[in-house]
């Protein structure tokens, strides 16, 4: 009853039922996410062994196919925001989920790399079905149960993290590498059949549905409030460090391990995944630690210790520690999303929270731009352990930055 009368206090509507919506968007955050690392960080193999691109420019077209699709999205995302805000999250969920299911049928017929650009640059102007369900959750949870809630969404991501690398990596030992694409797209596609039976949004009355929307605006808008503008930044920064060193992984493993072979790639796949089985255990620790001494003072703290794990990547030598390091890094970078996603919701009031999140999508998605192209671009001036070193430097440099700037603010 307590719960039912938050949740009504909230939103005005008893007929929004968030346990349901968390639990069935959790799946679905699930699936997407499988299905995204089933087939992307394996890529610079992909084009390597199906689309034959030469091994000298390996490191170029896979730094160029990561960085187009997060370019897409990042212009795209505030559009699909402000569109989340007169129709509301789960429609767009619905959207991005059937064309991200096409496009991954796209990407398992490609036969060369201009090819699978194309595919990208598509997928990147369609995608925003986690955004939308991350959204949908933080508007639905009822207040006393925000930061659990995220840090529980954010498992889902992470857990979508430990299936999908293992489940592409013997995919493609197994049946090559274009099963995984056809995997993940069977994937999304019964995700977004979940959403459209099971999910159920928070009414829009006709007023917000007849309003135009004015991008320029929410952009302006947006440079005012400084909470957002952090947040913003933010995901900016951590997703630039997360896809600096993503396309680089799976080449890496197979350095440490003398060759780029089956064994490395299934490596690889266990390699990522630990990330995932990192986020599992802490996310919805650092969500509900958040939640109890404050969710700026969570992400300084994480921002610190994961920065501080990724220096010691510069003394790896082999492909155990390279893993251990890995894991320990991941328990604190997992307490990142959840929090800055807690600290949206707080900055951000609910009727422009679809608006925020194309926002905070866009500097997301504008990181991963950055961090392949940084990736690749320090990948040929210096050996890899020394770009994971450079990531963890970054954090280190956020988290003095968090403490200095917002930490004051919320004593």
């Amino acid at each position: 009853m307590v719960i039912k009368m938050s949740l009504l206090d909230d939103h005005g509507s008893g007929s929004v039922n968030w346990k349901k919506n968390l639990v069935v968007l959790w799946a679905g955050v699930f699936l997407a996410c499988a299905s995204y690392t089933s087939c992307i960080p394996f890529l610079p193999v992909y084009l390597l062994k199906e689309l034959h691109v030469a091994p000298d420019q390996v490191n170029f077209w896979s730094g160029l196919v990561y960085a187009v699709t997060f370019l897409g999205s990042a212009v795209m995302a505030p559009y699909w925001g402000a569109w989340a805000d007169r129709v509301g999250q789960r429609k767009m969920a619905i959207r991005a989920g059937f064309g991200l299911a096409l496009t991954y049928v796209l990407g398992g017929i490609v036969q060369t790399a201009t090819q699978m650009l194309g595919v990208r640059i598509l997928t990147g102007l369609i995608s925003g079905f986690v955004p939308a369900s991350l959204s949908l959750v933080s508007s639905t949870l009822p207040k006393d149960k925000l930061g659990w809630g995220m840090g529980w969404m954010q498992s889902a991501i992470a857990s979508g993290s430990i299936l999908g690398p293992l489940m592409g990596g013997y995919l493609s030992v197994w049946f090559g590498m274009r099963m995984s694409f056809f995997v993940g797209s069977a994937s999304l596609f019964f995700a977004t059949i979940m959403v459209i039976f099971l999910v159920r949004d928070i009414p829009i009355s006709k007023e917000k549905q007849r309003q135009a929307m004015h991008i320029i605006h929410d952009l302006k808008e947006a440079l005012h409030n400084g909470g957002l503008l952090y947040v913003m930044f933010m995901f900016f920064l951590v997703q630039t460090c997360i896809m600096t060193i993503q396309p680089l992984i799976t080449l890496y493993v197979g350095e440490l391990m003398g060759g780029a072979g089956d064994a490395s790639v299934k490596m690889s796949g266990w390699i990522f995944s630990l990330a995932g089985v990192a986020g599992i255990i802490a996310a919805p620790y650092w969500g509900k630690r958040g939640q109890r001494r404050g969710f700026i003072r969570t992400l300084c703290l994480v921002l610190l210790c994961a920065g501080c794990v990724n220096l010691c990547q510069v003394f790896v030598g082999t492909i155990w520690q390279f893993a251990t390091i890995q894991f320990i890094y991941g328990l604190f970078l997992s307490g990142a999303v959840p929090n800055i996603n807690s600290t949206l919701v707080e900055v951000t009031p609910q009727e422009m929270r679809g608006k925020a999140f194309g926002l905070t999508t866009s500097a997301q998605q504008f990181g991963g731009v950055a961090g392949p192209l940084l990736g690749g671009l320090l990948g040929e001036l210096m050996p890899t352990r020394f770009v994971l070193f450079s990531t963890g430097v970054i954090l280190l440099l956020a988290a003095m930055y968090t403490a200095v700037t917002r930490l004051r603010k919320t004593a």
